[in-house]
């Protein structure tokens, strides 16, 4: 059984009272849930269709009896100090008795470090002044690295059209050594999400910039590890302190549950109903039909693009003829991994995330055990846990020649095994934190790959195929309102003042998605100074006017003063 509405979609539901206002939600991911979450909280009827058994879609864990029920997830996710909608909704969502999601499952900052296969490992010990020697850049290399960075920051629409086409590696290699753009590149998986062969130039900026000036900081309470701390600016990422699913999602779910909210899983949308004017219906794959006042459609853009195209009249509607151009590049191929052992194996710091450098496949890694509490199964004789995820899917490996996205299951193991195991500054610190024993003198006990990857002589697939942005898609992001009066969309993949691709813009798509159906929800606002948003004014009008970059323009007119000035002194000294 499935709820319907009394009638059919009415045009002016703002006029309506919420009690009397249906909403059918499809996708129980981080947006979905998050729209959820703030309608209900205003009294809609509220229903959320989900395809998989559980909520968190990209986001979720699992536990395996045939790996005996070792935690797994499909990717591995930190919380920046910019996450500002994400961790005011996990404030809202109890954990236990004791306390909220934010008080109680966010770990404390993790110690992020560039690893490469020759050399020191680097860290982010002393703020700005780490980069250079954390990516090996050279003083003149660091100069020209800032000065991109700042072109970007304070660019607004040069960013948006110039900058998002452009591939941030290409733009950075002729500026840097050898050494310093494969380091520089290697970040751009791990910390942004996406693979640096496709990653724009404006992308890389903007997490930078989000992730070096972002206001306000964030108070943590006070825990078993220590006092009360705060997250700001130039932080360290934190992770979840435990599995994804056991210590957000299911807390999440079974608030919401408590508030109304009714869920409906393995029920994926296959149609819409439209008249010329509103969503009329909504077909389920198993074929069954809803009506519903407001329907939000919080699924990944390509299913989205599926079910639009079922509807040709739907394709020429504004926002949703943007799917088509939006997905052109693929998914992106992202596959997360465990390494598990059966001996505990140390680090000399504590909560090190690892970014293995040279690694073709762009590989990151975490012991878990460093960040989750200790009460948390590790699976059978675990006793340390690397989860891992390898971020770049189309770059041949060292063993096979063979990207990810080509490789059988067999040969992605041994190529992680051979691009983790030749890091000698990994196993450096491992052998400082050892006693000497270093990463050949512990034996693997298993390697687990996240079970909804399919590997074939074909070439891997995805259960569900995973979006990001590239430099051929920031043009087609859709706003969350659509121009169907009863049709809204919501994912990371919609337009936001994150504009990242990461769960923060999840959160406030969501957020936005349900702010559009009543304007009384709150959305809180990524942090730009003042300095910047003149500049960036400044910007737009030279670009308006075909002319170069305002930093650019100011550089030269010092540099013309500069010799102009020197002119005069040297024939008027």
């Amino acid at each position: 059984m499935h709820p319907t509405s009394a009638g059919a979609p009415a045009p002016h539901f703002s006029r309506r009272k919420p009690a009397d206002t249906t909403v059918a939600i499809f996708g129980a991911g981080i947006a979905g849930l998050s729209a959820a979450h703030e309608l209900v909280r205003l009294g809609y009827k509220v229903s959320v269709y989900e395809s998989n058994p559980e909520a968190g879609g990209f986001f979720r864990s699992a536990r395996l009896p045939q790996n005996e029920n070792t935690p797994s997830e499909y990717s591995w996710h930190g919380f920046g100090p910019w996450y500002h909608n994400v961790f005011d909704l996990m404030k809202q969502i109890p954990f236990d008795q004791t306390g909220s999601v934010y008080d109680k499952a966010l770990s404390r900052p993790v110690n992020f470090g560039v690893f490469p296969d020759r050399g020191d490992a680097g860290f982010y010990d002393r703020g700005l002044v780490s980069i250079p020697k954390m990516f090996r850049m050279t003083k003149v290399g660091f100069v020209r690295w800032t000065w991109l960075m700042l072109k970007t920051w304070t660019a607004n629409r040069r960013t948006q059209v110039v900058y998002a086409r452009q591939n941030a590696a290409e733009k950075l290699k002729p500026l840097l050594s050898a050494s310093s753009y494969i380091t520089w590149r290697s970040s751009f998986g791990p910390w942004i999400g996406s693979e640096w062969t496709k990653v724009s130039l404006h992308q890389v900026g903007l997490f930078f910039r989000k992730q070096l000036i972002s206001k306000p900081t964030h108070a943590h309470p006070a825990d078993e590890e220590g006092p009360a701390w705060t997250q700001g600016a130039g932080d360290g990422w934190l992770l979840l302190r435990g599995p994804s699913s056991e210590y957000w999602f299911n807390k999440w779910v079974a608030h919401l549950e408590g508030s109304g909210v009714r869920f409906f899983w393995r029920e994926s949308l296959a149609q819409l109903g439209f008249d010329s004017q509103n969503i009329t219906s909504a077909r389920l794959t198993s074929g069954g039909e809803i009506t519903a006042d407001l329907y939000v459609l919080a699924i990944n853009p390509f299913a989205t693009a599926e079910i639009v195209a079922r509807t040709p009249a739907l394709e020429k509607e504004r926002e949703l003829r943007l799917f088509k151009p939006l997905i052109q590049d693929g998914p992106h191929t992202q596959v997360s991994f465990r390494i598990a052992f059966d001996e505990l194996i140390l680090f000399p710091r504590e909560r090190t995330a690892v970014v293995v450098t040279d690694s073709e496949f762009n590989l990151t890694l975490c012991a878990e055990e460093q960040v989750w509490k200790p009460e948390v199964k590790l699976g059978g004789n675990v006793k340390s846990l690397w989860t891992g995820t390898s971020c770049a899917g189309t770059v041949p490996g060292r063993i096979h020649q063979l990207p990810v996205t080509r490789c059988t299951k067999e040969q992605f193991i041994e190529e992680v095994k051979a691009q983790i195991f030749s890091c000698q500054s990994l196993d450096a610190l491992i052998k400082e934190a050892n006693g000497g024993r270093g990463l050949a003198d512990f034996a693997i006990s298993k390697i687990e790959v996240w079970h909804e990857w399919h590997f074939s002589p074909e070439g891997i697939k995805p259960l569900q195929p995973k979006w990001v942005t590239t430099t051929h898609t920031q043009a087609y992001l859709p706003d969350q309102v659509t121009s169907i009066p009863n049709l809204f969309l919501a994912g990371a993949h919609t337009r936001t003042a994150a504009d990242v691709w990461s769960i923060e813009g999840a959160v406030e798509s969501g957020r936005r998605a349900a702010q559009a159906i009543d304007p009384r929800v709150k959305v809180l606002p990524q942090y730009k100074p003042l300095w910047l948003r003149i500049l960036s004014a400044i910007d737009d009008g030279c670009f308006a006017l075909g002319v170069p970059h305002v930093l650019d323009l100011l550089l030269g007119g010092f540099l013309l003063a500069a010799a102009v000035g020197l002119g005069l002194w040297i024939y008027h000294p």
